[in-house]
């Protein structure tokens, strides 16, 4: 309560308002109270100047001036407090009281003030004059009495006047008195008003900061406090509608959270990246996906922050042109080899207002990929179906026409149409193959194999085939003591013969081709290495691709696929190709096969902790 402000306002205007009307009865009672206390004193001296002057004055005694009246003149202010002036209807003074020292400056301007009321009241119909007058040199103020004395024989004739000159000073004195009583008796009530107004004000009040703090509480977030609804009145009315209010508002806020919560939840599981700015560039929303569609690390410092992101992107001259547009915005962001679909949608109100815009990053360098590889393969799959198609429709149109007579030429054309239909044939098997162990319907039964002897079948099998090519095959690193493999023996020997043929295929006469076995701890691994016409950089990512040929005019026998074929099989194997070339220096294929012993061993571990569950 002690900083309450309604408390300390409502202090503020009771004393002000006691000061005020303290003041402003001192003002008025001023004002009012000198009229009073004049009207009351000259209704004092008024009597006694009547009758000093009807009864003692010279015309009352024949035109002498009486022992009575001179001594009741001269003793005026002692007796009364005031001066007493007589004047004769010539205006001539007949008797005064003595002025004290203090007056003697003044004595001109007294009588100047006499003679002026004489004659006032000797040319005036009036008998009696009053007024006030302020002397100079600090004399202070006084009521000025003027009474006309009348011929006693002819009342209607008036022969001289009798001047009052009353103070004031006594009488400011008292008002002043009461002034100063006023405004002590106020100052007292005022005290005495404290204790009681205190108490009211706090206990009035008190439910009403109660109510203030809960307030307070709601606008911090905090709805769980209420108010007491028992209170009486509007107390209570209010009460019960802030606990309405509270209540209502945090089933609201709790709804807000989840939707919000939710709702940052869905843009954070959204693949695409997402971005909103207001009209004024600031930033509403966004998921981290942004950074990763974009390739970049969020510990940048050039594009750590949402705001410096956009900047740096120059993407908030496309959120401005969306929103003053009213249009949505799409185009196709290349950075670091990435291709990066935009749209920037603005959003609307309800008044249909553009009110801020959202925009959606979808990193497509892949689907383009994938889309190319797809027209590459339809390109490859038609161009490798359509040459031997063609072939042989070139040697069946001659035969079914009839034009070739000789049975040598026949027989010639006979064994091409069969070269070609074989190739057709195994072209298809190819890809059929390659489909099969792709959609995984195909499966493979892994097994411990000797991989010495089959490397040894492998060689003594392609030794003949590579000198007929005039290249050396060679073996390095087989031994009988290396450990079983774990592999599908038909499916690596597969692998095996893919990699030698094309080792032989892409290795000029004179070349070398070498099996190099090289022993680790776990695993072993089988490098096919030729010295033929590499690969170049830039198609090293695309070697086990569909259709792939290092020969872009596709004069080199073979359909492309047999690297596409081994790859597949060691991925379902859960093995690995790798490639290492050097255009016009050679290439080298790396196999890696596990060691049986450790998968074995790592299989009856994982048995072990399955069984130990279960029990």
């Amino acid at each position: 309560m002690k900083n309450s402000y309604l408390v300390r306002r409502f202090f503020t205007l009771l004393i002000a308002a006691v000061i005020l009307w303290t003041v402003l009865t001192i003002i008025f009672y001023t004002f009012v109270a000198q009229p009073v206390f004049t009207r009351i004193k000259v209704a004092e001296i008024l009597p006694r100047a009547e009758r000093l002057l009807y009864e003692h004055s010279p015309s009352a005694a024949g035109g002498v001036v009486t022992p009575f009246f001179a001594q009741s003149v001269l003793q005026a202010y002692e007796l009364f407090g005031n001066w007493l002036f007589v004047l004769n209807e010539e205006g001539e003074l007949i008797i005064s009281s003595p002025l004290p020292e203090n007056l003697e400056a003044v004595n001109q301007e007294i009588m100047d003030i006499v003679i002026r009321e004489h004659n006032g009241l000797m040319s005036g119909k009036g008998d009696l004059h009053q007024t006030e007058e302020n002397l100079t040199s600090n004399a202070g103020r006084f009521i000025v009495l003027s009474l006309a004395m009348k011929d006693k024989n002819d009342p209607s004739r008036k022969v001289g006047s009798l001047i009052v000159l009353q103070p004031m000073e006594e009488m400011n004195a008292g008002i002043q008195s009461l002034n100063f009583a006023l405004i002590t008796s106020s100052v007292i009530v005022l005290v005495i008003m404290i204790i009681p107004v205190v108490f009211a004000v706090w206990h009035s009040f008190r439910p009403l900061d109660e109510i203030r703090q809960i307030a307070l509480n709601m606008s911090k977030g905090d709805f769980s406090q209420r108010a007491d609804e028992d209170l009486e009145g509007e107390m209570g009315d209010l009460a019960r509608s802030i606990n309405y209010l509270s209540e209502n508002l945090s089933i609201l806020f709790q709804e807000l959270r989840d939707q919000s919560s939710n709702l940052q939840q869905i843009i954070d599981g959204i693949a695409e990246g997402i971005i909103a700015l207001d009209r004024e560039g600031n930033i509403i929303t966004y998921n981290n996906r942004l950074w990763e569609v974009f390739g970049l690390d969020t510990a940048n410092k050039e594009y750590g922050t949402p705001q410096r992101f956009v900047e740096m992107l120059r993407l908030d001259t496309q959120f401005t042109k969306a929103i003053e547009s009213r249009s949505t915005i799409s185009y196709v962001i290349s950075k670091d080899h990435r291709q990066i679909s935009s749209t920037i949608t603005p959003l609307f109100s309800e008044q249909d207002v553009v009110t801020s815009a959202v925009g959606l990053f979808r990193d497509i360098t892949e689907s383009e990929r994938l889309e190319q590889t797809r027209r590459d393969y339809v390109a490859n799959v038609s161009h490798e179906l359509r040459t031997p198609l063609t072939s042989m429709r070139a040697l069946l149109e001659p035969l079914a026409e009839g034009m070739v007579k000789s049975e040598d030429v026949k027989q010639r054309y006979y064994e091409i149409l069969l070269r070609e239909t074989m190739r057709l044939s195994r072209l298809i098997n190819d890809m059929l193959e390659l489909s099969r162990i792709q959609a995984g319907t195909v499966g493979i039964e892994m097994e411990a194999v000797n991989l010495y002897s089959l490397i040894t079948r492998l060689s003594l099998r392609y030794i003949p085939i590579a000198s007929d090519h005039d290249i050396d095959l060679s073996v390095e690193g087989l031994s009988v003591d290396l450990p079983l493999v774990w592999t599908n023996e038909d499916r690596s020997e597969q692998i095996f013969i893919i990699l030698l043929d094309n080792a032989i295929k892409f290795t000029p006469e004179g070349g070398s081709v070498k099996i190099e076995i090289t022993d680790h701890e776990y695993f072993v691994t089988i490098s096919v290495i030729d010295n033929g016409v590499g690969i170049a950089p830039e198609d090293i990512d695309r070697v086990f691709d569909r259709f792939y040929k290092v020969d872009k005019a596709h004069n080199q026998p073979g359909t492309g696929l047999g690297l596409s074929i081994a790859n597949e099989i060691a991925t379902q194997m859960g093995q690995k190709i790798t490639v290492q070339s050097e255009e016009g220096a050679g290439t080298v294929f790396t196999v890696t096969l596990p060691y049986a012993d450790e998968i074995l061993q790592s299989m009856d571990k994982l048995k072990d902790v399955y069984d130990s569950d279960a029990h």
